[in-house]
């Protein structure tokens, strides 16, 4: 959208390292004894953690009605964990452990999914419905962000991130930090947050149930910015549940006692913690209600892949190995697919895990697997201690997550984001925070484009602005035509146009049209040139104001010249009525040399110069010597050369042995492209002269002359030159000056373009 930091610029630059290569593909090594207990303890710290995070997940999404359930919930967030850690573990492009757990951003947008479901299922519905319907939707949105994952790898669209609005994103992120913060407070008080509830949250009973996990989640959290050490939040989690436990014996309160008044996660209900989704939850589900879900499943698609692509990118300057993103798309559709075969969460790589276990020493796939053994286990042993986990550590953890969002979206990138940006990121967290994730993502995109329409605007749609004084056709003329065309230039404007054209930057355009012609100079505006070269698109909504151009063009009477219009641009302008073939006030030509030499051309018909009366050479000379006898003299030693169209006087590299005059005709200076093409860079009429540089530098020509006409020339070679000089030396020294005045004309000409290129 618009220039970011250096930070932010870093984070969203990294998506294109797989085309770049930057990285080295490192060798695989035998694993040692070290690097395989390092694997093994990065693995059971990263399995710890995780657990802990599926736990808070679980109680996130099954509160209310569904609390219930939470057994079968955590039961279920094991499983997709499990999953989604050995399967991109053993499929990741990378060697380097590459963890994948469900999404913690996904998982307030479950949430809200599923609460919408309770709120809107009917009366009459039963518990188990209302399971089956939640249950059903965790497995779509699942299945479908899958397949989702798996098309856009299969497609090699790996580098789409970098068409998503930064701060589209971060506004989403930080919107996800307050549904984390605003869960972890209802799972340690047991409500549901609004603000109309705010003022209960501050009644004793409750304040000493969300207070602690608060104070928890931003000690860790400074101290976790403050350093940067693997074992901090695996061992806070520790201490929080010690001094839990020991708060309870200081007071004297019982397991029972503490489980009764709501402070401990458990009692779970009887049974195994997960089963596998069947038939019967998919015919019992209410899909109606599933089905309007379909915007928010969409989000989470687009998160996903938003957090995948991050992620592995990010992994790839942390870990200095090359990683396919394509293939990390293709790994996550695959484990989502599977983790939505079992009723699964979504989910895909994490960088905060994947940081965790490279600190750790961590180099193999062995990481992954180990974390994911842990999952396993979890998932086979029950829940049998869940139970006593402190509530107020659970909800604390979640406050932590919803923090680490919050602050790097509203404190760190005031620093590193534009205020509008950074506007754009508040905006979407307050729609988001009073509405739901689709609104506020919506409006952000909405905003977004509204505020890019507005900067791109503000850019100054033309590059260059000439005149025809300053900016001339590479067509040589005689003096007379030359001067009659630096007294009339103003008639020419010439207008070097640039990026991307839209409505705004085209009636900016418009505008100063209008503007040069309100000023009434001397002599009236007669050619406009616009010119696309730097063009590199333009928007349908641009033809309108293109139109108007081209009607101001008919009631002020002057000529519209188009030149280096591509084929998009001249289609647009053809559809829109803009490239009419009956209107003799705009043409287009190829190139803006050819549109500035057709604008010369009608200047000096005006004049009556453009088609001049035949004049022998030696008439021609008069006014360059002022002895006429040197004239003659110089006569003797000029070869008169009948040329014929399309016959080249000299081409590239051929060696300079001499110079040319024009007496009659045209020539034209070409560049010979590789491609067989070639490209005009000067033209000449009678009266000029070509070919000095080489004849006076001595080295093989630059460029070849090629005849557009009948041409006469008249050929000066280096040998009749070196002849006059011994025989006539007052005629070489006045033929010397004639040069050097005509190349100081050249460099004069040349360096006021330069002048006012650089301006």
């Amino acid at each position: 959208m618009t220039p970011k930091s250096t930070s932010a610029q870093t984070k969203n630059q990294v998506l294109n390292s797989e085309s770049e290569q930057t990285f080295r593909s490192q060798p695989q090594e035998e694993l040692s004894f070290q690097q395989l207990v390092s694997n093994l303890i990065a693995g059971l710290v990263v399995g710890i953690i995780g657990v802990t995070m599926c736990v808070s997940y679980a109680a996130l999404i099954f509160s209310e009605q569904l609390a219930n359930f939470l057994t079968r919930g955590i039961g279920i967030t094991f499983f997709s964990a499990a999953l989604l850690c050995s399967i991109v573990a053993i499929l990741s492009s990378s060697s380097a452990g590459m963890i994948a757990i469900p999404l913690p951003a996904a998982v307030p947008i479950l949430a809200l999914m599923v609460a919408d479901i309770e709120k809107n299922i009917p009366e009459e519905a039963s518990l188990n419905v209302l399971l089956s319907t939640a249950l059903c939707t965790i497995a779509l949105t699942s299945l479908l962000t899958g397949i989702s994952l798996l098309i856009l790898g299969r497609l090699k669209a790996g580098q789409l991130i970098r068409y998503i609005p930064y701060p589209v994103v971060g506004g989403f992120l930080a919107g996800v930090g307050w549904l984390l913060f605003k869960g972890g407070i209802e799972v340690t008080t047991g409500i549901e947050i609004s603000f109309s509830k705010l003022p209960i949250l501050f009644h004793s009973n409750l304040l000493l149930r969300w207070l602690p996990g608060l104070i928890f989640a931003i000690v860790l959290l400074l101290i976790s910015r403050r350093y940067k050490h693997f074992l901090i939040l695996p061992l806070s989690l520790i201490f929080a549940v010690t001094l839990f436990y020991l708060v309870l014996a200081i007071t004297h309160t019982s397991l029972a006692e503490a489980t009764a008044q709501g402070w401990l996660l458990g009692p779970f209900p009887e049974g195994n913690s997960w089963q596998l989704l069947g038939l019967r939850e998919i015919k019992t589900a209410n899909w109606s209600l599933i089905f309007d879900q379909v915007g928010s499943m969409g989000a989470i698609i687009v998160i996903t892949t938003l957090e995948l692509l991050l992620t592995a990118s990010s992994m790839e300057l942390i870990t200095n190995r090359e990683i396919d993103l394509n293939r990390e798309l293709q790994a996550a559709g695959i484990a989502n697919l599977a983790s939505s075969l079992g009723g699964g969460l979504v989910g895909c790589h994490l960088t905060s895990l994947g940081r965790l276990a490279s600190k750790m020493g961590a180099t193999r796939r062995l990481v992954g697997l180990t974390a994911a053994g842990v999952f396993g286990i979890m998932l086979v042993s029950g829940t049998s201690l869940l139970p006593f986990f402190p509530k107020v550590v659970l909800g604390g953890f979640l406050l932590l997550l919803g923090l680490n969002f919050l602050v790097e979206w509203l404190y760190d990138s005031w620093i590193e984001l534009p205020r509008s940006d950074y506007f754009l990121v508040v905006l979407i967290l307050l729609v988001i925070s009073t509405f739901e994730i689709l609104e506020g993502v919506l409006v952000g995109l909405v905003v977004a484009v509204i505020l890019f329409a507005i900067k791109y605007s503000q850019i100054e749609v033309t590059k260059h602005t000439f005149s025809g004084v300053n900016r001339k056709s590479y067509v040589q003329r005689s003096p007379n035509q030359e001067h009659l065309l630096q007294k009339q230039g103003k008639q020419i404007y010439i207008l070097e146009l640039q990026g991307f054209i839209f409505f705004g930057t085209s009636n900016k355009l418009l505008n100063q049209v209008r503007t040069l012609l309100s000023q009434n100079q001397d002599p009236p505006l007669q050619f406009v040139v616009l010119d696309f070269r730097f063009v590199n698109g333009l928007d349908s909504s641009a033809v309108l104001s293109f139109t108007k151009l081209k009607q101001l063009s008919r009631k002020e009477q002057f000529n519209l010249v188009l030149t280096n219009l591509n084929s998009q641009a001249e289609k647009l302008l053809q559809q829109g009525g803009v490239l009419e073939a009956e209107n003799s006030l705009l043409t287009v030509f190829p190139d803006l040399d050819r549109g500035l030499e057709w604008c010369e051309d009608q200047i000096l018909e005006i004049y009556h110069l453009n088609k001049l009366n035949f004049q022998p050479l030696s008439e021609q000379l008069q006014s360059f010597f002022p002895d006429s006898q040197q004239v003659i003299m110089l006569m003797k030693y000029l070869k008169l050369l009948q040329i014929s169209p399309d016959e080249f006087i000299f081409r590239t590299g051929d060696l300079a042995d001499g110079l040319y005059f024009v007496e009659t005709g045209q020539v034209s200076v070409i560049f010979e492209l590789p491609t067989g093409q070639m490209k005009r860079v000067q033209t000449y009429y009678s009266g000029t002269i070509l070919g000095e540089i080489g004849h006076y530098m001595n080295v093989p020509r630059t460029a070849s002359i090629i005849a557009d006409q009948p041409s006469r020339l008249y050929y000066l070679s280096t040998q009749a030159f070196e002849q006059m000089e011994a025989e006539q030396s007052q005629l070489a020294s006045e033929f010397h000056k004639f040069i050097v005045k005509l190349l100081a004309e050249r460099l004069k000409q040349r360096s006021q373009e330069l002048q006012n290129l650089l301006q």
